[in-house]
């Protein structure tokens, strides 16, 4: 058929005989009746097509589709390019293509065609080719709502509190793992086994055979209960249904009544109810396994879905960090190739840990998402955003300087200052925002997002809700906390850490009341390093954990030396950190030190700064009150520095609050300073509290706190912090009487 009308396109009408031009009248009358689409095409361009084809189309008759681009018959250019590339192979060959495609109607809707195509002559597309086409829109249609079924099915395979056999004639074609369990055997251990292997005796087997056979043979559900036998040699009862599947197949559903058994009289109901379960599951198996060893074998798994989930962050739709990766390496070859700029900001959440806690892990999910959809509202068509994972988001920005990602970082600000509507919940949040430049500050891909890092730590260190430019000075500040961080987790082991000592004294008498012991660190090739700089690193690398729990150790074996020789008087005054003060075991771990050294829990005092006692109030008062119960004594750090909340101040149970030396160091500089501190003492004593002030270094500073009723005073004017032994005379010769 096709040969006639290629035989008329190519010798014309003027050049055939009679008896082909009845020929071809002939097969023009079958391919107008055909039920399938036939087309010849040729250079792209529709020469000729029966009715069918018109029809499957959307065209009132085959006239109004001569002519016409092949292009339209496809739903986008890409389509109609990619099908030239799938079959062109297949066709220069001089082999018949075959595939299922999307279509377009005259009317712009789409629709799934079989398609099958030869040249007219192998190796030569100057001749055309013919095509034919049939609409199995509603095929596919049914292929999609039957692996829809075939997943369910599945899942209830996968899921069943049941055992489930699916037999080939004797012999264990599959399993699901809870039959398995049963009967004690490994995961695929009885893959190709024999049924007779779950029977105790041949008889058994035998019998449970006949029984079956004839109802299965019949079409019948087969249902029962037979005693198996275990991998252990143990036996097992089990309520038995089974359907034939044809051609020798067989499924069995097997539910372990062993138990039941046993108490059959009091688990009646339960057993009622089970036997409903499994008769409602049969039922659903039965009308899904129909070809369900068919399906399973030829299922095909969605490459772009794979390709997907390994490319972007599945709560954002984002890039994820493999994709970041790819177009990073990408942008910095385009980068030196046209000399042109690239920059790396790297963004992280301020204080998202809150929202999860306080609101839970859904709202702060949901949170992202906005987030995401507002960062991806402030960049460019080809710039990327990635969310690395948590809180953190990365925006890749080629061709972007400095002013350009300045202008970015200004926009993102702008994006955070609208509050975020999640639910019930009117959220606002900042962020803290990191440059990197290419190349300078970096030459790949992880070295620009590593700087961009560190800058993000800086804006954080800065008080975030900011951005900061990478600087040679983060990185140095980097590496110096990585070696401090290194050098610290072998610091105590090689005795490196030591307590100095200062007084506290009465501020009338001189007398001293107690000691502040202060962590001091000398490294052999560091030399001393100050503790503002190393306590941060013991807290960021968990490390202050341990080092806390020594210097409690320590100072309490102080304290009892020093009560040995006659100082009972004497408090051991203690600093918290942020971290160790939040750790639920620290009242177990207090009371722990205080009992195996056996000093007074009453000489001992913990120190907390104001801003830790302020930064949740609730859970403060509750770890401050186990103290407290222990007998140790608790004073607030720092004073004046926190903006404490009186309300929540004075439902502390501390005893003592320390005025911070800032405000003393200055007494003697200006009216503001006395003024305050004159304050601080006044509600003190309004709170029935003891005060201490730190940083007296001048006698007219101790007269002027004697003169406001200053309980106690500390500082270099009575001694710097020394080592026990160096400050142990002035302890033992200012002690009170």
């Amino acid at each position: 058929m096709f040969d006639a009308l290629l035989a008329q396109e190519l010798l014309g009408e003027d050049a055939a005989s009679a008896s082909l031009a009845r020929l071809l009248r002939e097969q023009q009358s079958l391919l107008s009746s055909a039920d399938i689409g036939v087309v010849f095409i040729r250079q792209r361009a529709v020469v000729r097509c029966n009715e069918r084809f018109a029809q499957l189309l959307g065209y009132a008759s085959a006239e109004d589709v001569q002519g016409l681009s092949s292009q339209a018959l496809h739903p986008s250019k890409e389509d109609f390019r990619s099908l030239g590339r799938e079959a062109y192979p297949t066709l220069s060959r001089g082999d018949t293509y075959r595939c299922e495609r999307r279509l377009r109607r005259r009317d712009g809707t789409m629709f799934w065609a079989s398609l099958t195509g030869k040249l007219i002559h192998p190796g030569n597309t100057a001749e055309g080719s013919i095509w034919t086409l049939d609409d199995i829109d509603a095929q596919v249609r049914m292929r999609s709502e039957l692996d829809a079924i075939q997943q369910e099915t599945q899942s209830l395979l996968d899921n069943a509190m049941v055992g489930i056999v699916f037999l080939q004639g004797q012999h264990v074609q599959r399993c699901n793992r809870h039959f398995e369990l049963m009967l004690g055997y490994a995961p695929g251990e009885l893959q190709g086994s024999h049924a007779r292997n779950w029977f105790c005796t041949d008889q058994e087997w035998q019998s449970e055979t006949a029984r079956s056979a004839l109802v299965l043979k019949a079409g019948h559900v087969f249902a029962g209960e037979s005693t198996l036998r275990s991998k252990d040699g143990g036996t097992v009862i089990c309520e038995v249904r089974a359907k034939a599947l044809g051609k020798g197949a067989s499924v069995w559903i097997l539910m372990d009544i062993t138990e039941r058994k046993r108490t059959q009289e009091a688990l009646r109901k339960a057993h009622q109810e089970l036997e409903n379960l499994v008769r409602d599951r049969t039922h659903a198996l039965q009308m899904a396994t129909k070809d369900l060893d068919r399906e399973i074998r030829g299922r095909k798994y969605d490459r772009e879905r794979i390709y997907w989930l390994a490319h972007y962050d599945s709560l954002t739709g984002l890039p994820n960090r493999t994709l970041l990766a790819q177009r990073s390496r990408q942008a910095i070859r385009s980068a030196q190739e046209s000399s042109a700029p690239l920059a790396v900001l790297f963004l992280d959440l301020d204080h998202f840990k809150h929202i999860n806690d306080s609101l839970g892990h859904r709202v702060g999910d949901s949170l992202l998402v906005l987030i995401a959809q507002r960062l991806l509202a402030t960049v460019r068509e080809y710039d990327t955003v990635a969310r690395l994972g948590g809180d953190e988001f990365v925006l890749l920005l080629p061709g972007a300087n400095a002013r350009g990602a300045e202008r970015v970082a200004g926009k993102v600000a702008q994006a955070f200052e609208r509050p975020f509507q999640v639910g019930p919940h009117e959220l606002t949040l900042a962020c803290s925002v990191g440059v990197a430049l290419y190349p300078h500050d970096g030459a790949d891909f992880e070295a620009l997002v590593q700087s961009a890092d560190m800058a993000m730590y800086g804006a954080k260190r800065e008080g975030r809700n900011t951005y900061r430019f990478f600087t040679s000075r983060m990185q140095a500040q980097s590496m110096r906390a990585l070696e401090l961080e290194n050098a610290l987790r072998r610091a105590l082991d090689r005795q490196q850490l030591s307590l100095h000592y200062q007084p506290q004294v009465d501020a009338v008498t001189g007398k001293v009341l107690g000691v502040e012991a202060l962590l001091r660190w000398h490294h052999p090739q560091l030399g001393e390093i100050s503790p503002a700089e190393f306590i941060p690193v013991a807290e960021s690398s968990g490390l202050i954990w341990p080092i806390g729990e020594w210097v409690l150790q320590t100072a309490a074996h102080q304290l009892k030396q020093w009560r040995n020789k006659g100082l009972l008087q004497l408090t051991m005054a203690v600093n918290l950190s942020a971290r160790q003060f939040h750790q639920p075991q620290l009242p177990e771990v207090v009371r722990r030190v205080l009992q195996h050294i056996d000093v007074p829990a009453e000489n001992f005092e913990l120190e907390l700064t104001e801003s830790m006692a302020m930064s949740d109030a609730h859970s403060a008062l509750a770890a401050l009150q186990q103290l407290r119960d222990l007998g140790v004594k608790i004073s607030i750090d720092d004073f004046g520095t926190g903006y404490s909340s009186l309300a929540q101040l004075k439902r502390f149970p501390s005893y003592k609050l320390k005025i911070d030396q800032s405000f003393v160091r200055d007494l003697d500089k200006g009216e503001a300073d006395k003024a305050m501190v004159n304050a601080m003492v006044r509600m003190a004593q309004a709170m029935g509290l003891r005060i201490t002030a730190e940083g007296v270094e001048t006698e007219a500073q101790l007269e002027f706190l004697r003169a406001l009723g200053c309980d106690e005073a500390q500082g270099y004017y009575f001694s710097r912090p020394k080592p026990a032994a160096e400050i142990e005379g002035f302890l033992l010769q200012r002690r009170p009487d």
